[in-house]
């Protein structure tokens, strides 16, 4: 398709923080002069929609052309956020590929029924993963401080995730 082009999307959370690692994740692109849009020191808590740097985006390119991030926390992190986006993606028929990450690899602008299951599924599999983890740590953080622990046989100790 001719004028199809590639688009660039960069957005980092604080004013401490830097876009060097998506800069690397997106290297070729940027090398071969794709646009490029950003929202720094943006906070993930506000709708992809609502950001002032992807609203641009979205209003600039032509059918066929394709937005790129580095990874998919840097344009949403909830479900509500995704299944808001993907109609507007699916309208203008642009296309959105991340390139690391948990769903890179599918065309998240994808008008299937596969493409949203697999979504959703990925986005509660990684609050589940990322939920787990955080109660394992708590566990064995409350195990380790405890001070009967140093007294005892280790041998004899109680399971931390017991």
């Amino acid at each position: 398709m001719p004028g199809v082009a590639d688009l660039v999307y960069l957005r980092y959370s604080t004013d401490k923080q830097t876009d060097t690692r998506q800069r690397h994740a997106l290297t070729a692109l940027l090398a071969a002069g794709a646009p490029v849009y950003e929202d720094p020191a943006t906070s993930s808590r506000q709708l992809s929609l609502d950001r002032a740097g992807f609203t641009t985006l979205l209003h600039e390119p032509a059918v066929g052309d394709t937005i790129r991030i580095a990874d998919a926390a840097r344009l949403f992190r909830s479900v509500a956020d995704i299944l808001a986006l993907r109609p507007v993606l699916i309208r203008r028929g642009l296309h959105l590929r991340v390139e690391s990450g948990l769903p890179s690899g599918i065309g998240l602008a994808s008008d299937d029924p596969g493409t949203t299951w697999r979504l959703v599924r990925g986005a509660i599999s990684a609050w589940s993963s990322n939920t787990t983890s955080i109660s394992w740590r708590r566990r064995v953080g409350r195990w380790e401080s405890r001070p009967e622990r140093s007294r005892r046989d280790p041998s004899a100790e109680p399971s931390p995730w017991g």
